[in-house]
């Protein structure tokens, strides 16, 4: 167990320190100079260099040399942040880096996905969703060569991100067992990485007024399917998509005023919204507590609470700077109430009172501020995407551990207090201090097939395309 942190502790260090000597060196006007007069480091080169070392990791990997392989993978993928941001603080972008970077990322990849799904002792990937991975990722890289969004997306940055992630800790279980992992980890995690590939390929070739619905729609989707593991005993499952639905909720209000809409694009999401925070929630306060008294009276109390909040958010009685809220939002609500009904069901009257008090803050006149708007933008780049792998995989954890099930529900708990907390709006945002607005995602009045202010009650940033990445 040792040589594994020692390794871990090597890897965390080589990524530090590139970042730091790279951002140094790019953001100083002597150092890009010196950056362009060196052919080798501009971004396409240094893509190129990097395609077959894919192939030297996995034959350092049947040599049985696994912390050679690893070391090996952790700089291939570790110059994928350098070309990066070689390419946009010295201005070296191109349009060939576009599909060569991710083409290289592939290159990196596909030969570990490959081996290590052949390879399944101690442990092995999916076979048959490593296919589908493959072949997935192998259309988004082909599509490419005749749609114009060429660039990376969030889904695919996360995509990759994750492939990296999975790769090294199926690799590190080769030295020495990982007390986190399991076969049924792994395939959740194999499972979340074809989910990205899927959605980075689909928002490449989809017109840019179909993405506000289509993660709507994965919302409602999630809603669905969450009432159904309700209702199959499965409340954990339940509440991990709703919470997942969350992040759809996040940027399909953003995307619909940068993108536009269709006309009734705020009313599906409204019945999104409805579905995944207040009917999918509401049957599972329902079904988790049933030793409360009355507890179908405090679930329908909470869902009629939502749909109220929902159609006030529609139809505003008063005028609130923008991103501000009326009422505690929905979604927070949703998190609040679930994980108190996972985290406290042997303490059904506790459970029902958060319950209880969530509903009344959500039709209640407190000011909340928009988590999409006024706290999610002010984060670096980096650190929304640390945040949204950290919780993707801990949600993977969750479901294959039952250990760590009261660990993820306590989480969502403390999160959702914080926000309670430190989410009210004191002192009252003026209309003058609201943020701007650039004039390139929402004009001065949202267009006709634009949501109000985002429909769903979080919207968060939109997902502009990297000049380079997967």
């Amino acid at each position: 167990m040792a040589e594994v942190w020692i390794i871990v502790v090597l890897i965390v260090g080589l990524l530090l320190l590139e970042r730091l000597a790279i951002t140094k060196l790019t953001t100083h006007p002597r150092g890009r100079e010196w950056v362009k007069r060196h052919h080798i480091l501009h971004p396409n080169s240094i893509s190129l260099i990097r395609m077959p070392l894919g192939i030297v990791c996995v034959l350092l990997a049947m040599a049985d040399c696994w912390t050679a392989a690893i070391i090996c993978f952790t700089v291939a993928m570790i110059s994928d942040l350098t070309d990066g941001t070689i390419a946009r603080n010295c201005d070296l972008a191109t349009e060939s880096g576009k599909w060569l970077d991710p083409l290289s990322d592939k290159c990196v990849y596909f030969p570990g996905l490959i081996y290590l799904s052949i390879v399944r002792e101690p442990l092995g990937l999916p076979g048959g969703w490593v296919a589908l991975l493959l072949v997935t990722d192998a259309v988004g890289q082909a599509s490419r060569a005749f749609i114009q969004k060429k660039a990376a997306n969030h889904f695919g940055k996360a995509k990759t991100a994750l492939i990296t992630l999975l790769l090294a800790v199926t690799a590190l279980n080769h030295i020495h067992p990982l007390w986190f992992t399991s076969g049924h980890f792994v395939y959740l995690l194999t499972v979340s990485c074809t989910v990205l590939a899927f959605l980075s390929f689909y928002c490449k070739v989809i017109p840019d007024s179909w993405y506000a619905n289509s993660l709507t729609l994965a919302n409602f989707l999630c809603g669905i399917a969450a009432i159904w593991n309700v209702h199959a005993g499965h409340p954990l499952r339940a509440f991990v998509l709703v919470f997942v639905g969350q992040f759809f909720d996040l940027f399909d209000g953003r995307l619909a005023r940068k993108y536009g809409s269709t006309r009734h694009g705020a009313v599906f999401d409204d019945i999104a919204d409805g579905t995944s925070f207040g009917l999918a929630i509401g049957f599972l306060v329902w079904q988790a507590i049933p030793t409360l008294p009355h507890v179908w009276l405090l679930a329908a109390f909470y869902l009629g609470c939502v749909i109220f909040r929902l159609y006030r958010f529609l139809n505003p009685a008063t005028t609130l700077p923008r991103g501000i809220f009326q009422g505690l939002p929905s979604p927070a609500g949703a998190m609040l109430a679930g994980s108190a009904t996972l985290l406290f069901d042997r303490l059904p009257l506790l459970a029902g009172a958060i319950v209880f008090v969530t509903s009344l803050l959500m039709v209640s006149n407190i000011r909340y501020r928009h988590f999409g708007h006024r706290i999610w933008p002010d984060l670096p780049k980096g650190m929304k995407l640390l945040i949204l792998l950290l919780f993707l995989i801990f949600v993977n954890i969750s479901i294959a551990d039952k250990d760590y099930a009261n660990s993820f529900s306590f989480l969502c708990f403390m999160m959702a207090v914080l926000y309670l907390i430190i989410g009210v709006d004191y002192p009252p945002t003026r209309e003058e201090d609201a943020p701007p607005v650039a004039e390139s995602s929402l004009a001065a009045e949202p267009p006709p097939t634009a949501r109000p202010d985002g429909a769903g009650d979080t919207t968060g940033a939109s997902t502009p395309e990297s000049p380079r990445g997967s």
